[in-house]
Parts: structure tokens; C-alpha cells; sequence
């Protein structure tokens, strides 16, 4: 580890002149090294004083190079010691994962992400080095390796979505403008997470989250619309075991995550499909988002969804085409045009100024149960005139979703799909 400590050491006494850590003023830089605690405190504070999309990117920057300073220095005490336990090892790259992972969930490590990849890497080869730590016997652990096959009732479908075996690339392009959902078949089958490296083996999961030591954001509840709904940092191993493994008394769902690029051999597993890069059309005139500005993406969106069965996405829409990928289980999906925006009853400025009007008042969960509340037919009176198209998505399956169209998703059971927006 002595090559890594001595590089990242070298990228810290020696930042560039346009990097926005100068702003924290140059006192504060000078102690990157020395002091990296009193940095990530102050660096807190400041993250906190803000909300997190007007959060000066100096104080990102701040956060993330004091962390990574102090990942350094946990680093050399542990290469100085003599002869270190297997125990003392395992507690250091647990400590010092966390650090890191936190970091990049809390600023998005700014300019760091290489860096932070190369030191977990490192952590993970030598921990691989049966050299450099005295091993002590164990017992060898038993991991259950399959996520169990339940599934939910499945819904009746009553307006199919169309689904082809095989779209090319110009079909595809020539689909985009009718603005309609379609499913497509056999477009995943190249995919290594389907097949030699599969997502569904927890094992493999937990091989490529560094023995699951690495933190997720995870969402608990049903939806994030009910009360009582909450998020929680945890690391990749407890949200398989306790949520995924188990059966707990509440839904734990890792949701809209960026967990590619922070893991980037999970990416490798997968491929950005080609529909990514065709021109589609912008949100049609008299949809609610043909009047905004939508900034243009540079590249497609990558987010994970993994959860077990019962995660619910509610009625929502998004500024950007979607083509969600199902990888692991089963989903069922439902879709409104924009042009039945009037009878979804989008919601509007919530509480602390969050706009929430992109999600419905709609609980389409509620609404369809035989038993549930009346009195919510009576309060949303044109939710039953609003058409739609729904569909089951199973693995290996894609689905296009259409810039601006309403969605609803319910895992039906344990479920790894991978979301890519672009426009």
C-alpha cells in the first residue's frame, strides 16, 4: 500500500490552481495534511448549512480531500505496525470504506472519484495478499445464494404494452416519434450480469461491494410519498441480509442510485443500450414539461433500483426518456400519457418549498384495493377516466418510457433493474 499512500500524499500537497478548494482559504488548505479531522468537521458544518444543491463546491472539495486525508493516515499507521492481526486489517478497511463511501454519497467526491477508486482497490488487493496481515483461523461462513423466487399475485394486465423480440436501432428511432412505451426482448442478452456475473447470486454482490462493506442509501417504507417514510445509510451487507435475505417488518429499497459509478465493476456488468443514442423528440406541446428548460445530458443517466418484492415507485414523471432494464425478477409497470396530466392530480410546493408537482396525490396501491378507502374515489373523481398502458417486466426485458409519461412501479418480487436517462 506504500506505492498508493505516497501518490494520493503527492495529488494533496499539490492542488491544481483552479481547484474551487482554494476558496476554503489557503490557512484551511495548508492543514489538509496535518489536521485532516478539524477539516472534516468544519466541512460538515458547512454542508449542512446549505441545501445540498446550494452547497459551495469548495466545501465538497474540503470534505472530500479531508476524508481522503485521513483514509491516508489510518493507512500508514497500519503499514508501520509490525505484524497486524487479519482482525486489526479487516476493522481498517472497514473504517476506511466507510469513510470514503460517505464521503461520496454526502458531496459526490468532486474531481476525487479516481483517486477514491484506486485507494479502495488497493485496500481490496492487499486484503487478498495473505502476506500481509497474520491470519487466524475461522470458520468458514455459509452464504445463502439465492434470493428467494417468491412472488406477488400477478396483476391483471388490461392495456398491454408492445413488445418486440428484437428492435434495431432504427426501428427503434423510427418508434420514437409516435411517443409510446414499448417493451423490447433479447436486447440484454449480451449483459455479463445476466449470465457469467450474475446480480443474482448474493455472493457475487457481496465479491464486488468489497465483502459488502461498501455504504448504500436506503430508502424505508413503502413509498416515499406515505408517512413514517425515511432513508437510512447502511452498508451493502446489511441491506441484503435484513431486506433482501430476511423478512423484515418494513420495505428497504435502494432507489435512484448512482451505485455505478461508485462501483465501477458493477458497470462493467452492464452496457448503456444503443436506443441511448438516438434523437428523440422533446416533450410534446400542451405537456406539462414542453415549458421548461430540461438541461441536455452528456451522457445517459445510470441509476440502480434493488430491492425485494412490495417496493413501490408512486405515480410520478421525469424530465428525461427512460429505458428501464429488468436484470433481477419481476415488476409491474403502469403508464399515463402527459396529455391525462389533469386527471393524475399531480402535488405541488409541499412543505420547506419542496416542489413535488413531477409525483401524483394518486396511491394507486390504495385505489385498487377491494377493501381499501372509498372515500379516495370521491376526492379523485377523474383518476378513473385517465387511460393507461401496463405491462409485467420481466428479466431481460426493457421497457421505453417516454419523457414526461406518468409512471407507476411495484416490484412483484426480489428486483434489480438499472434505469438510463437521456435526451
Amino acid at each position: 500500500m506504500d506505492s498508493i499512500i505516497t501518490t494520493v500524499l503527492a495529488s494533496l500537497r499539490s492542488l491544481d490552481l483552479d481547484d474551487p478548494i482554494h476558496q476554503c482559504g489557503a490557512s484551511v488548505v495548508e492543514l489538509l495534511v496535518a489536521r485532516p479531522d478539524d477539516l472534516i468537521r468544519l466541512a460538515h458544518d458547512k454542508l449542512h448549512t446549505y441545501p445540498f444543491k446550494d452547497v459551495p463546491i469548495c466545501w465538497r472539495r474540503l470534505y472530500t480531500d479531508a476524508s481522503i486525508s485521513k483514509a491516508i493516515l489510518i493507512m500508514e499507521l497500519h503499514s508501520q505496525a509490525r505484524r497486524p492481526n487479519v482482525d486489526d486489517f479487516h476493522d481498517l478497511q472497514t473504517d476506511i470504506v466507510r469513510l470514503l463511501d460517505m464521503t461520496i454519497i454526502m458531496t459526490g467526491a468532486p474531481r476525487r472519484r479516481d483517486i477514491i477508486e484506486e485507494i479502495i482497490s488497493a485496500l481490496q488487493s492487499s486484503g487478498d495478499n495473505s502476506e500481509c496481515v497474520e491470519e487466524r483461523p475461522s470458520k468458514p461462513q455459509r452464504v445463502n445464494d439465492a434470493f428467494s423466487t417468491d412472488t406477488l399475485p400477478l396483476p391483471k394486465i388490461h392495456q398491454p404494452i408492445s413488445k418486440c423480440f428484437r428492435l434495431s436501432m432504427s426501428d427503434f428511432q423510427a418508434h420514437l416519434p409516435t411517443a409510446t412505451p414499448i417493451i423490447t426482448r433479447y436486447a440484454l442478452e449480451h449483459w455479463p450480469a445476466l449470465d457469467e456475473r450474475p446480480w443474482k447470486r448474493p455472493s457475487y454482490l457481496l465479491k464486488k461491494t468489497f465483502g459488502g462493506r461498501r455504504l448504500v442509501p436506503v430508502e424505508i417504507g413503502r413509498s416515499y410519498t406515505d408517512e413514517g417514510w425515511g432513508q437510512s445509510i447502511i452498508t451493502f451487507k446489511e441491506f441484503l441480509e435484513h431486506y433482501l435475505l430476511a423478512k423484515p417488518d418494513k420495505v428497504g429499497y435502494l432507489a435512484q442510485h448512482d451505485l455505478f459509478s461508485q462501483v465501477p465493476s458493477l458497470r462493467n456488468d452492464i452496457c448503456i443500450p444503443d436506443y441511448c443514442y438516438t434523437n428523440p423528440p422533446k416533450p410534446a406541446k400542451g405537456t406539462p414539461l414542453a415549458k421548461q428548460d430540461i438541461a441536455q445530458l452528456e451522457e445517459p443517466l445510470l441509476n440502480a433500483w434493488f430491492g425485494p418484492a412490495g417496493t413501490i415507485s408512486p405515480l410520478h414523471t421525469d424530465p428525461y426518456h427512460n429505458i428501464l432494464c429488468q436484470v433481477v425478477g419481476k415488476k409491474y409497470v403502469r403508464l399515463y400519457s402527459p396529455y391525462k396530466t389533469d386527471k393524475l392530480y399531480p402535488r405541488g410546493i409541499e412543505e420547506g418549498g419542496v416542489d413535488m408537482s413531477n409525483t401524483s396525490q394518486i396511491d394507486i396501491t390504495a385505489m385498487e384495493d377491494p377493501n381499501g378507502d372509498r372515500s379516495l374515489h370521491v376526492k379523485f373523481p377523474l383518476f378513473r377516466e385517465a387511460e393507461y398502458f401496463d405491462c409485467i417486466l420481466d428479466e431481460g426485458e426493457c421497457l421505453y418510457i417516454p419523457v414526461g409519461w406518468w409512471h407507476y412501479v411495484r416490484s412483484l418480487s426480489v428486483s434489480f433493474s438499472v434505469s438510463f436517462w437521456w435526451n
